[in-house]
């Protein structure tokens, strides 16, 4: 069987996971699919600035083509050839392309061909070659550079190579050549070629500023050529790269590209980015999520360790209580530690035994305690002395003549005797046992007459309230046995009975003349009432206190109240409290 507190933590370390599993995955697929979508924005938005910076910067090689239109003796010689005046033509060409190429700090080389005659020439390292014979078209870009209507191209990235015999290359270099078709401007008739070699550091550099962390690599492709690139190398699946803008996922890499067009030549700008970089922000919410949730589920867990101690608990003691009750002791304690549900169930336990505990007491803890006290209540109640002074005044009265009072007192006599010997009735109602008092206090009277003086204030409305018998006549008898003075006069003699209702409780005010009592007197009248007797203690010493206190304990248990004190000019004072509920003793 699995406790309480099992199932509590099981059911919230589940309250715990579930919610945090399902927030944790839908978190990191929400945060990944925002990075991925941030990553694409904005490395779209640096390759749209980088495509930009790379074609105004073509945009500016290309424009050295152009600037050979402005020299009308080169156009000439163009037209006719350079053989006509050779001297004078190879002095323009050579100015010409010196000044092309000091023009731009970064032009590695230059190479230009007149179609007329089939002359070149090439510039490097600042200086400028001889005039040479091209007779290797058809090898070269340029046979393809004939038929291309936008008339230039460019190379893909390659290391630098002579032109011609006449040229030697000092450094090797990779360099990426741009060639352009020299057009007669009236008829679009091809005169000549112009190649451009850039070094391809050139564009590494222009590619790194694009770059916002050192793993990622950037490509300048032109129609399927490598340009440039910065990084580490991959094969690219440019056959995917369908739109003009777009990302994919290659392996462990996030691929952004941006394709754009200048002046009929196609570029591709390819940034590539590692995946794990990409979505390292959903990572890391996907770590601080699990995180909160472990610290969650632990702190959960304690709580509901805690909670289910505190539920447990309670129950526990409880059924352990209960089990004592089974075991017949109905003195277990059913103490409340909780305003909660078991609270409740432990103050409405308690009620149940102590109502159980309460009816036990009536139906047999009585029977046994009357049967007990059943002599000493003959003995404190109705003793010997009693009867026969009694019996004494009353046949005094009969010799005087006086028959209609001995009648009186013969009567009352009976009635108190049968009230009192009948055992069988425990409750009885106020105006009952009020009678009883007043009937022993007129057999009183009549033994001494005009001695005493009392009052029995009890309202009329309060006639029917039921209480235990014998709880107000033993306190008379108490009073002519040990404070009525004989030799005092009525006026200094007295005994007084008060009753009322304050609330739920009946308040029951005896009082009575007598002596001052001594110091420590009271609290051994009080501690000998509130002692237990065995039933086989005999003592009759303060059995009438004993014996009333003892029945309102077994009738209203703790509810029932008995207080004693004395009065400074001499005399008793009790005030019973008990507690008053329309058939609560039926």
């Amino acid at each position: 069987m699995k406790s309480i507190r099992t199932r509590l933590i099981g059911l919230v370390v589940l309250a715990i996971l579930i919610p945090t599993a399902l927030a944790t995955s839908i978190s990191y697929l929400y945060v990944r699919h925002q990075n991925i979508e941030q990553a694409e924005r904005s490395s779209l938005s640096v390759l749209n600035r980088g495509n930009t910076q790379v074609t105004h910067y073509i945009e500016d090689i290309r424009r050295l083509s152009t600037s050979l239109y402005a020299n009308r003796s080169l156009m000439n010689i163009m037209r006719v050839g350079p053989d006509k005046e050779l001297g004078e033509s190879d002095g323009v060409i050579s100015r010409a392309m010196l000044g092309l190429f000091l023009s731009r700090q970064d032009i590695e080389q230059l190479h230009f061909v007149i179609l007329k005659g089939y002359s070149e020439y090439s510039v490097y390292n600042m200086k400028t070659t001889s005039r040479g014979t091209f007779d290797w078209m058809q090898e070269t870009d340029y046979f393809r550079l004939m038929k291309q209507k936008n008339g230039w191209l460019i190379d893909a990235a390659h290391p630098v190579q002579p032109y011609n015999v006449h040229t030697m290359i000092l450094d090797e270099k990779e360099v990426v050549s741009f060639r352009y078709r020299i057009d007669r401007v009236e008829t679009d008739e091809p005169l000549g070629f112009l190649s451009v070699d850039i070094p391809v550091h050139v564009f590494e550099q222009q590619l790194k500023l694009f770059e916002n962390d050192p793993e990622e690599s950037l490509w300048l492709m032109s129609q399927g050529n490598l340009l440039a690139r910065t990084g580490t190398d991959m094969a690219l699946p440019d056959d995917q790269f369908t739109g003009q803008s777009g990302s994919l996922r290659v392996g462990k890499s996030f691929i952004v590209y941006s394709k754009t067009m200048t002046n009929g030549v196609p570029l591709t700008l390819v940034k590539r980015i590692p995946y794990a970089s990409v979505i390292q922000g959903a990572n890391e919410t996907a770590l601080i999520l699990v995180l909160i949730g472990f610290v969650s589920l632990i702190v959960m867990i304690i709580a509901a360790s805690l909670v289910a101690l505190q539920i447990t608990k309670p129950i526990k003691q409880l059924t352990a209580h209960v089990w004592r009750v089974e075991q017949g002791d109905l003195s277990a304690p059913f103490v409340a530690t909780t305003n909660d549900e078991i609270g409740l169930l432990n103050r409405q336990f308690q009620r149940m035994i102590q109502r159980i505990d309460r009816l036990i007491k009536r139906e047999y803890r009585l029977a046994l305690e009357n049967r007990t006290n059943e002599l000493r209540a003959l003995q404190s109640q109705l003793n010997p002395h009693f009867l026969f002074n009694a019996l004494q005044s009353i046949g005094t009265t009969t010799l005087q003549g006086d028959r209609k009072v001995a009648y009186r007192s013969i009567t009352g006599l009976s009635q108190m005797m049968r009230y009192s010997m009948n055992n069988e009735q425990t409750i009885v109602t106020l105006k009952q046992e009020v009678d009883h008092l007043q009937a022993y206090i007129r057999l009183q009277q009549q033994r001494f007459p005009e001695k005493f003086r009392y009052i029995v204030d009890v309202p009329w409305h309060l006639n029917e309230i039921e209480v235990p018998k014998m709880i107000l006549q033993p306190f008379a008898e108490n009073y002519f046995k040990h404070a009525f003075r004989q030799q005092l006069a009525a006026t200094e003699n007295y005994l007084a009975y008060k009753v009322r209702l304050d609330g739920g409780r009946l308040i029951i005010h005896i009082e009575n003349s007598g002596a001052v009592l001594e110091e420590g007197r009271l609290a051994a009248i009080d501690q000998k009432m509130r002692m237990h007797r065995m039933p086989d203690d005999l003592e009759t010493s303060g059995i009438g206190l004993h014996n009333i206190y003892e029945r309102l304990l077994i009738f209203y248990g703790e509810e029932a109240s008995m207080t004693l004190s004395s009065i400074t000019e001499g005399g008793f004072k009790v005030v019973i409290r008990i507690p008053y509920e329309k058939g609560e003793l039926a």
